[in-house]
């Protein structure tokens, strides 16, 4: 996952990572869940998602946290693609990281949910297993493998650095770095290939003013191109547009940071 910030708000990418076994995923489609609107990919397998742009401008990506995943095979866990969608209608990162204090975590595998809005402020809500944490306006990129974990992430981000991406505002820029094979096609890549899983779509999130976009590409970055855009009005979120939060059973005037 990378993103860059605007004049008028940010543009997002990100690599989806799956083992070969797995369902392909359905296109992204506008969906609408407690009066908000939202674009977002479905995952075939358990119907959950790993990414969605909502009409406040609200992006929110899920990173699974490989090295701290539970060693209990015997749970029946609840699926944090169905806990994307209920971050997914989020209005702010305030409601979302109280959505995430709310959490029963014990429930889920470790993960990584990242949360950024239309002023480019942002969130990463971080389970382990084990405690949980709020860290605010990390940089980019973010990255996550299930081989060798440690050393894939540093290569990945060295590449980043090399490029000089951090100073790049360049869409092709990006959709370029994360088609690539550099330093080798093989488990560093940013288009991850293994043998037994590989980046299976690329999704391009645009969010000003002005719009909401949502690109995807529908396989390897590789050799997938991006599809024609899903586009969406942006809403400016005020008191008077915001949900009644306890809809998702949150108290929103009490906002605890882990």
């Amino acid at each position: 996952m990378t993103w860059f910030v605007k004049e008028d708000g940010y543009e997002l990418f990100f690599n989806r990572d799956e083992r070969k076994s797995r369902r392909r995923a359905q296109l992204p489609t506008s969906q609408v869940d407690g009066g908000v609107q939202y674009l977002s990919p479905t995952d075939a397998d358990a119907g959950g998602t790993w990414i969605a742009v909502n009409q406040f401008g609200v992006t929110v990506c899920l990173l699974n946290h490989y090295q701290f995943e539970q060693i209990e095979t015997y749970k029946k866990w609840t699926s944090r693609g169905e806990m994307v969608r209920r971050f997914a209608v989020t209005t702010s990162l305030a409601e979302a990281q109280a959505l995430f204090d709310s959490l029963d975590l014990d429930e889920y595998r470790a993960f990584r949910m990242f949360i950024i809005d239309h002023k480019s402020g942002n969130r990463l809500c971080v389970w382990d297993g084990h405690s949980a944490r709020v860290e605010r306006d990390v940089s980019t990129p973010k990255s996550s493998s299930s081989v060798d974990a440690k050393h894939v992430k540093s290569v990945r981000k060295n590449l980043f650095a090399n490029l000089n991406l951090a100073s790049s505002k360049s869409s092709k820029d990006y959709i370029d770095y994360h088609a690539s094979h550099l330093p080798a096609r093989s488990k560093e890549s940013v288009c991850m290939h293994r043998d037994d899983a590989n980046t299976v779509s690329l999704s391009h999130v645009s969010v000003s003013s002005q719009g909401i976009s949502f690109r995807y590409a529908d396989g390897s970055p590789c050799e997938a191109a991006l599809g024609p855009a899903l586009a969406m009005e942006f809403v400016e979120s005020t008191d008077s547009c915001n949900r009644d939060l306890k809809a998702n059973g949150i108290d929103s005037g009490v906002v605890a940071v882990k």
